[in-house]
């Protein structure tokens, strides 16, 4: 009976760690256009309207146009109408201009009267202001959920939610700092007016200021999704309270605001990968664990750092963004805060944020050379402020779409063939290495390259 009960337990421990591996591949796995579609209205759905716009545009880049009946796989189709919903996205952000834009070319791909009333709405009834929640996830593109896994993730839920029951164990403690950091800010709220009225800045969540970015993301072309970066806890060292929370919910909330450049992997899913694969000393985890955690979400990149704290109360932060493939430095950046007031970490992370930003700037180019063992020379180099392990998505582009009324050039499909990090650099020109192939496609001379 012994011998039977313990072969009986490790089939179901063999089992369980199938559906474990089977749920982690799923994060692995490169998102489709309906895909992307799926989660666009996921977010919709809820009004998170920026999250369900990055979304409908990684969609619309690999699947401009709209279709009543549109095949994804096999035998089944969906009602795919991308325009239409970044038409309302749009309008919900207060951009009523391609708001319009995006509603003409639904309408003119596919009549509908649920386009007909969004165009309406837009030209007769002024934005809403958009209520934007600072404490609210970062966007990312989420894995499809199917029947299978939901078991898996349900147990996941379920200690998260022990987690947080654990943490109002800690409601008296957090009750007396935050009237601690309301009895300071009242002490300097004089002092802050006064300030304000001779014009000095403090940041605020999507507020950036005038000049500061050096380019447009949505002037370069997208094919699939932008950088996906997951920001880990800072290391903090000093004698006043631990501020490495507030730095990690600052940067988190700050590179989200920037334009859509980066899709930041919500903090949830960061924490309970950590929690689950790496148990290190008071929370903290190093570089290698940091990376492992990274490529375990599937991102690209994990950004983390540390807080220094001088003994007249002034901040100095250090970040750094490492590639999960290479495993390699990507870019360094610091800031530097006089206080350690709140006002003061939120501009110190706005503006290290925005060093972060410019970069990493998004650049186009063609493949120009096509070298054995899947190396690439690119028209892409120093003199475009190219990095060293900066990663670039390699497309092809195919059939033009005309305008069904215009007939006006109004898109230009891509074919999506793969990925590559640089791994040389000259002051023109860069050698590539293939990272990723898409199944059955082949590069040639001419193709197209953007950073990613």
């Amino acid at each position: 009976m012994s011998r039977r009960n313990n072969l009986s337990l490790a089939i179901i421990v063999f089992v369980t760690m199938m559906l474990s591996l089977s749920a982690v591949s799923k994060v692995y796995a490169r998102a489709t256009w309906y895909e992307y579609y799926k989660n666009g209205i996921d977010y919709y759905e809820k009004g998170q309207w920026q999250r369900a716009l990055n979304e409908f545009r990684a969609a619309v880049s690999l699947e401009f146009e709209e279709k009543k009946n549109k095949r994804t796989y096999g035998m089944h189709f969906i009602k795919y109408f991308p325009h239409r919903y970044m038409a309302d996205c749009y309008y919900n952000l207060g951009d009523t201009l391609n708001a319009q834009q995006e509603i003409e070319l639904s309408l003119a791909f596919q009549s509908s009267r649920e386009g007909q009333e969004i165009k309406n709405k837009i030209s007769s009834q002024p934005p809403p202001v958009p209520v934007v929640d600072a404490n609210a996830p970062a966007g990312g593109i989420t894995p499809s959920i199917t029947e299978e896994d939901k078991e898996y993730f349900e147990q996941l839920e379920k200690l998260r939610k022990e987690k947080e029951d654990l943490e109002l164990k800690r409601a008296e403690e957090r009750e007396k700092e935050r009237k601690r950091i309301e009895a300071l800010e009242e002490k300097l709220k004089r002092q802050r007016e006064i300030d304000r009225k001779k014009g000095k800045y403090y940041s605020t969540y999507g507020k950036i200021p005038a000049g500061m970015l050096t380019y447009d993301p949505n002037q370069v072309t997208q094919v699939g999704s932008r950088l996906s970066i997951a920001v880990m806890k800072f290391t903090y060292s000093g004698s006043s309270r631990d501020l490495s929370n507030d730095v990690l919910n600052e940067m988190v909330t700050h590179l989200y605001s920037l334009g859509g450049r980066f899709n930041i992997i919500e903090r949830e899913k960061v924490q309970k990968i950590i929690d689950e694969q790496i148990r290190s000393q008071a929370g903290q985890i190093d570089e290698k664990t940091a990376i492992k955690a990274g490529k375990i979400i599937g991102v690209d990149a994990v950004l983390m750092g540390s807080i220094a704290e001088s003994g007249d109360g002034s901040i100095k932060i250090w970040s750094r963004l490492i590639n999960t493939e290479t495993g390699q430095l990507i870019t360094a950046q610091d800031a530097f805060a006089e206080k350690n007031y709140p006002e003061d970490i939120s501009k110190s992370c706005l503006d290290l944020s925005i060093k972060l930003y410019n970069d990493l700037p998004l650049v186009e180019g063609y493949i120009v050379q096509v070298g054995a063992d899947d190396h690439l020379i690119v028209d892409l180099g120093l003199d475009r402020r190219m990095k060293k392990d900066m990663q670039v998505v390699l497309f092809r582009e195919g059939d033009k779409i005309k305008h069904p009324v215009t007939d006006d050039v109004i898109f230009v499909k891509k074919v999506y063939l793969g990925e590559a990090v640089f791994t040389q650099l000259q002051e023109s020109s860069a050698l590539a290495k293939v990272i990723y192939k898409e199944k059955g496609e082949k590069f040639e001379v001419g193709d197209r390259v953007v950073v990613k």
